[in-house]
């Protein structure tokens, strides 16, 4: 049975939207990053439930693939609401520019380069500016997540969703946590050399450095098998 037009054309709404949403999504957890202190963010906070949503937004093609394969009723029409459609065709262009061209390219050096004023005032008032220039720097790097997330990072199936979320982890233990735990171990012989407390730097450095041997390590004492 053949849903009614209207239906069809709000499902073709959305789904022409999810892909830019995620963009979108990916902004908010920037900005989440910096309200939750910057440099740490919290297990349950605003970052991590962007990124979730992000990812999820992402990925809703390959979840419509997956409940087609699984026979779902009306999962077929989520396909066919994917494809370019004549009453969403100008909608997606808006939606398309809107965020390559407005977000990404005018708006989001805005926010990053007020977030650098911000950390400029940080440290007048004695604070530590680290977290504001992080969260710069992550706003300044969602062209590239996005190019990672649908490039290498992208699969399709029941746990597209999760896979893309574990391959970011998997790239962040891999790729930026020994850049972080080099920085981490120089800024210690640094303190060091200073003649100030200098422990933490070479501990949480080593840390990062064993990311993810820490990781395989608690997989083993949960006795579970996990990607």
């Amino acid at each position: 049975m053949t849903s009614p037009l209207i239906f069809r054309a709000l499902l073709g709404l959305l789904m022409t939207l999810a892909i830019p949403a995620s963009l979108g999504a990916f902004v908010l957890a920037g900005m989440k990053l910096r309200n939750e202190g910057g440099v740490n963010y919290q297990a349950s906070g605003g970052f991590l439930k962007w990124l979730f949503w992000g990812a999820l937004l992402l990925t809703l093609p390959g979840l419509s693939t997956w409940l087609v394969q699984e026979t779902v009723p009306g999962a077929s029409q989520l396909i066919m609401a994917g494809t370019s459609t004549p009453y969403t065709n100008g909608i997606n262009k808006v939606a398309n520019d809107f965020v390559d061209d407005v977000l990404i390219n005018h708006l989001v050096p805005v926010f990053a380069a007020a977030l650098v004023f911000k950390a400029l005032l940080d440290q007048s008032q004695g604070t530590s500016p680290l977290g504001s220039i992080v969260a710069a720097m992550f706003l300044l790097g969602i062209q590239g997540i996005y190019n990672l997330a649908t490039g290498s990072w992208m699969t399709s199936g029941a746990y597209s969703t999760t896979d893309l979320l574990m391959n970011a982890f998997n790239y962040a233990a891999d790729t930026l946590s020994p850049i972080v735990g080099g920085l981490a171990i120089s800024a210690g012989i640094l303190a060091y050399v200073q003649h100030k407390p200098w422990k933490s730097f070479v501990v949480t450095g080593m840390g990062f450095l064993c990311a993810t041997g820490l990781w395989t390590l608690v997989k083993s004492w949960a006795g579970v098998t996990l990607p």
